[in-house]
């Protein structure tokens, strides 16, 4: 069960560390939208690209995330620095609205990683759910049957999908604990 009095295991981020890397744009005239990486240990440019153009940042043109594009030129865009070692000039606050990033997507990978089957953890209450009518199944069969089980604050998202429709949902609420947990069918 989702209520097991366990507290998320994560390390809080040093308050003054930062990412080494920054995303900004580069726009001097109406005509150009450049995507730029700033290495900020070192003040230099380790990235740009044309932000415009499709090729660069649509995947269906075959565009890359760009955390694949800084890791073929040898940079983690997960990287980090201490704040002092910046080359670069830092807004204010940086440092502490990186480390709750961190700490929320420690947690929600925690939530994932603990997530379990929802078809399987509600049996029987599921049985009358249709995969072809999943939304209406969603609202009126398997929401109803966690509220029932004292969840509240339900939302259902999606995982993975192919051009026929979903292939795995998932499910963010909070338990009657109040500890926000994850479920997943498909």
């Amino acid at each position: 069960m989702h209520c097991s009095g366990m507290a998320f295991m994560s390390e809080a981020a040093p308050s003054q560390m930062i990412p080494r890397y920054v995303r900004s744009t580069f726009e001097p005239d109406e005509r150009t939208y450049d995507i730029v990486w700033t290495d900020r240990l070192t003040g230099k440019v380790v990235l740009q690209y044309d932000g415009a153009d499709p090729a660069n940042t649509n995947p269906a043109y075959g565009a890359k995330p760009d955390s694949e594009y800084l890791a073929s030129h040898g940079h983690d865009i997960s990287a980090e620095i201490e704040l002092s070692k910046s080359a670069v000039k830092v807004p204010p606050g940086e440092a502490e609205r990186h480390a709750e990033r961190k700490k929320r997507l420690a947690e929600r990978d925690q939530e994932e990683a603990e997530a379990l089957e929802l078809m399987s953890f509600l049996g029987a209450d599921a049985d009358k759910f249709s995969f072809d009518e999943y939304y209406e199944g969603e609202r009126d069969i398997l929401g109803p049957a966690l509220e029932k089980r004292g969840y509240t604050r339900i939302s259902f998202y999606m995982i993975e999908q192919d051009s026929f429709g979903p292939l795995i949902r998932g499910i963010r609420a909070t338990c009657h604990c109040g500890k926000r947990v994850r479920f997943f069918y498909g």
